[in-house]
């Protein structure tokens, strides 16, 4: 499979669609800050994580390299210092989505979906 041409503009530089660089972040002004073991860490929005760290949050090590994303190095490696529950991580991780007003949850199911049938 080959890839669709690009169109080019008369000062030789291809058309882009849609400029990534060109949208602002719309993070609140407020970092999301917790308190475990005694120490105040802060957290930037899951939604601002780089989604390499995000790619594979179902593995350990992947859950791993999401937090480092939220706290960044220096309030990593404190956090790595401390027991910290997978309860009180989800808690976390679901405080920061609260703070930044992230919505998550299961996807709607389609109206016929949900619909109990009945065997006839």
């Amino acid at each position: 499979m080959t890839a669709a041409p690009r169109i080019i503009t008369e000062d030789g530089e291809p058309v882009v669609h849609l400029d990534l660089d060109a949208i602002e972040d719309e993070a609140t002004s407020v970092t999301f800050t917790f308190r475990v073991g005694g120490e105040v860490f802060s957290a930037i929005s899951p939604d601002d994580a780089d989604w390499q760290a995000t790619a594979d949050t179902d593995s350990p090590g992947g859950l791993r390299a999401f937090i480092h994303e939220l706290l960044g190095d220096e309030d990593y490696e404190r956090f790595c210092e401390l027991t910290v529950s997978n309860r009180k991580l989800g808690q976390i991780v679901e405080g920061a989505q609260k703070h930044y007003g992230i919505k998550t949850g299961e996807s709607k199911a389609s109206p016929r979906s949900s619909k109990k049938r009945r065997r006839r």
